[in-house]
């Protein structure tokens, strides 16, 4: 396909996280485009200023750039008031309200889905929605919705073969993987140091509880970085082999993730950027089976996999670790197939199929 007039639609630019590492290869890839989003925080994320985002009424409303997921009835509307008129390719970035898009007539949409809504498709393990009050109404309303709204979706994208099957799942629809872009880290060295890391957003799913109470069971220090609603509950479980870092600069993060002997990861994730980071360094993962990391980690080679998140699954696992030798080069190696400039050509060559 030959684009006259691209946009890129972000459901939201308030902070950094691995959907905003796809808005920047899709940026980069598609120089030209203009860029949409629901809501801007011009001082979490200046990088985006020069790029003069388009956005919706809750621009706004002052509270909405920092507690915009605390008003979700404003932003089923507020996707759609983006006027995207004259644009004949958009390319959404989505993991929740991005398909539902007011499409312009003879226009083409593609979808890079990083997940089916987890949170209502998926509640059994993220229930941040159906245990509030009238979550269930939400859920089931939300699921309609998303059903409705992702016909303007005329090619789906994912980030990898765990995902594709949701989108199977739940919407009924084909999609092809494009493994996200990965900034890989360039910090190996030979000092590894005597702890575990686990670094991410501190909420229930990611299952930081497993690692704190494995760990303390074999008596391994574990460092955790990050922040999020989980902290006082995990403080109060963790001992002293435990450490929690708080939120870390991405220079800290890579000394960290470079220094430690593995990265324990045990959440079911859609793709996982964390591991690809600790990979690039040379440092091996220690992840549950199911998920994302399950394509990528080799057991026994770059990292150690383990089938059930519990304690005494997870405690194995660390023990296997512990007597397993890692090749460093290969571990490094494993990592470089997920290099942003692998997404953008790929990326690039399936809009020109089109």
């Amino acid at each position: 396909m030959k684009a006259k007039k691209i946009a890129i639609v972000a459901e939201w630019l308030t902070s950094r996280g691995g959907a905003e590492s796809v808005v920047d290869a899709l940026l980069e890839a598609f120089p030209q485009a203009d860029l949409f989003t629901t809501v801007f925080n011009e001082k979490n994320l200046p990088e985006y200023i020069k790029r003069n985002p388009k956005t919706s009424f809750l621009q706004s409303i002052p509270f909405s750039k920092s507690k915009h997921q605390s008003i979700p009835p404003l932003l089923l509307p507020a996707i759609k008031d983006l006027n995207l008129e004259g644009y004949n390719l958009i390319i959404s970035s989505s993991s929740a309200i991005g398909k539902g898009i007011n499409k312009p007539k003879d226009s083409i949409h593609v979808c890079y889905c990083h997940t089916p809504m987890r949170y209502v498709w998926q509640s059994e393990i993220d229930d941040r929605l159906i245990s509030k009050p009238f979550g269930r109404f939400f859920v089931e309303y939300l699921k309609r919705w998303d059903i409705k709204n992702n016909k303007s979706v005329d090619f789906f994208l994912t980030n990898s073969k765990t995902v594709q099957k949701r989108i199977r799942r739940f919407y009924g629809r084909s999609s092809t993987v494009i493994y996200p872009p990965v900034n890989l880290l360039d910090v190996q060295s030979d000092k590894t140091q005597d702890y575990f890391i686990s670094l991410g957003r501190l909420i229930p799913y990611k299952r930081i509880d497993l690692a704190i109470l494995s760990c303390q069971a074999l008596n391994q220090k574990l460092l955790i970085a990050g922040d999020g609603e989980e902290l006082p509950s995990l403080e109060r479980i963790a001992t002293k082999p435990t450490r929690f870092l708080g939120r870390v600069s991405g220079e800290e993060k890579a000394r960290y993730l470079d220094s430690a002997k593995a990265l324990i990861f045990p959440g079911e994730e859609d793709f996982g950027i964390v591991p690809i980071e600790a990979l690039s360094c040379g440092t091996p993962v220690i992840a549950y089976a199911i998920g994302g990391a399950s394509e990528y980690i080799i057991n026994g080679k770059n990292g150690i996999l383990f089938k059930e998140q519990s304690v005494n699954c997870l405690s194995e696992a660390v023990e296997k670790f512990n007597k397993t030798k890692f090749d460093k080069k290969y571990i490094i190696k494993s990592a470089q197939k997920f290099a942003k400039k692998r997404f953008i050509r790929e990326i690039t060559e399936f809009i020109e199929r089109i």
